[in-house]
């Protein structure tokens, strides 16, 4: 820290005060320094909001808005839509609904997708219990219906089913906390060369309204579309925010931080109009959060219980005990599960570089959801750059029964590295990969391949990026840790 940054907080701390009363310099000072702080806290804590509501926005400005209007990447996800850590080697569906507008919402699920169901606070919707298992947001495979397809009935939280005239044992009943909705699919397929299967499977998606008339399905295709599903790093983030505030319903999870958006002037029914000074101080607060954020993302393997090896420098987003891979420490709201106190930075980590959640995402039952290693450093501890050419080893028999994939994304925005005349920013096991006798496989990651490589990803000198390595399927190997993928190497 600069000297003069050490001066700043003696200069707060010793702010003059007169027979017990702040001087008007001080009064001053120390009114803008509350309003910044709290516009960086309140920047913080509604990542995970405003994170959903600029997918809803940047992805509707392309596909449309509707519960009925689903964005297909049939060609699979390239970096021309921008949006956190996208998965490029399965097929996504994602849409949008407003309970408050549809009322209640059947979504028949379509056999062989892995889907979940959001709130726009990004918490996965509360499912059926059944034979002791909670569901929590999941459909499809790691959800009720494991993988067969089956009808859900999604209704407002509180809502008393027998009040919708329908016989509850005909459905999944999920509950969602507020009015927005977010549904997401994830379809698969078994040769990158033959993408049929999965979109086929995610276009048999039905969403209707419980009552009234339906909607046709519309299923807008979107993979050659740019898109900007970003949410801002600047002061109109709270813009944005505010938005979402007015066309939500009252949130009563936490008063104390709804308090701390009041004091800036985001509430609910009220005008949000700032005046310019408070403008630039809203805007340096935004910025200085996103930065904030950024940097514990870039310092995540530094955390408490975030290393999935002890010697590796790949994350776990949920947080684990190095000797327990069957347990998070974390819950789907980003809660320590022993206290339910929330992991802040597990939280502003996750949201500032990556979107949704469910049980299936973080659960340890073999063969279900899936498994998620991130990594922003190489084997020496120093972050990942797009001029450097790295190495990394990964051994046979990879932990999947469905898929496994490394990706590399841009360490600024979060979405897939979009260098020339790279299609896609990641390899999976589908690809035509070449593999070592030993049936281990070697990637290099780099501006430029080296002669004879067929295992490539290409990045932008000037530019760093980060990896996740995802398992679809996750087998027990992976939660007996007998399986353990190398670091990148710098060559």
């Amino acid at each position: 820290m600069a000297a003069s940054d050490g001066d700043r907080y003696r200069a707060l701390a010793d702010a003059e005060f007169s027979g017990g009363y702040p001087t008007d310099d001080t009064a001053t000072a120390l009114s803008d320094e509350l309003f910044f702080q709290r516009a960086t806290q309140s920047y913080l804590w509604a990542l995970p909001a405003v994170n959903m509501y600029a997918m809803k926005k940047g992805l509707g400005a392309v596909a449309g808005t509707g519960y009925n209007v689903m964005s297909v990447y049939e060609k699979r996800l390239k970096p021309n839509t921008v949006i956190t850590t996208p998965n490029s080697d399965v097929i996504y569906c994602m849409g949008f609904a407003d309970l408050s507008q549809t009322g209640p919402l059947i979504l028949e699920a379509p056999p062989k997708i892995q889907g979940l169901l959001d709130d726009f606070w990004h918490r996965p919707l509360t499912g059926p219990n059944i034979d002791g298992v909670q569901y929590r947001g999941d459909i499809g495979i790691p959800g009720p219906d494991k993988g067969n397809g089956g009808k859900y009935l999604i209704v407002p939280a509180g809502q008393k089913i027998e009040d919708l005239g329908v016989n509850p044992a005909d459905y999944f009943v999920y509950e969602c906390r507020t009015n927005g909705l977010m549904i997401f699919q994830r379809g698969f397929f078994q040769s990158v060369d033959d993408l049929t299967p999965g979109v086929n499977a995610v276009q048999g998606l039905v969403v209707r309204p419980l009552k009234g008339d339906a909607k046709p399905m519309e299923f807008k295709h979107v993979s050659d579309i740019p898109a900007n599903a970003l949410f801002p790093h600047d002061g109109s983030y709270f813009d944005m925010l505010n938005e979402l505030i007015q066309s939500e319903q009252l949130d009563t999870v936490d008063p104390y931080m709804h308090g701390v958006l009041a004091a800036l002037g985001i509430s609910k029914g009220a005008d949000f109009k700032p005046t310019d000074h408070q403008r630039e101080l809203l805007d340096q607060g935004a910025k200085t959060a996103w930065r904030m954020a950024k940097n514990i993302a870039a310092h995540y393997d530094e955390e408490a219980n975030a290393l999935w090896w002890s010697d590796r420098h790949w994350v776990a987003h949920a947080k684990t005990e190095l000797d327990d891979f069957w347990h998070t420490l974390l819950d789907e709201e980003w809660r320590v599960r022993k206290t339910g106190y929330t992991d802040v930075d597990a939280k502003a980590h996750m949201f500032i570089n990556a979107y949704s959640i469910s049980t299936g995402m973080i659960s340890s039952i073999v063969g279900f959801g899936a498994k998620y290693g991130a990594a922003y450093k190489d084997s020496k501890g120093e972050y990942l750059r797009g001029e450097n050419h790295y190495t990394i080893d990964l051994p046979a028999n990879p932990p999947a029964n469905i898929l496994w994939s490394v990706t590399v994304y841009d360490s600024e925005s979060a979405s897939g590295v979009d260098a020339p005349g790279q299609v896609y920013p990641s390899l999976n096991s589908m690809n035509n990969l070449k593999f070592n006798p030993d049936g281990s496989v070697t990637f290099h990651v780099g501006p430029n391949p080296p002669e004879g490589a067929q295992n490539w990803l290409k990045t932008i000198p000037g530019k760093g990026w980060f990896s996740l390595i995802r398992w679809y399927g996750p087998t027990e190997a992976f939660f007996d840790r007998k399986y353990k993928p190398g670091d990148f190497v710098k060559q």
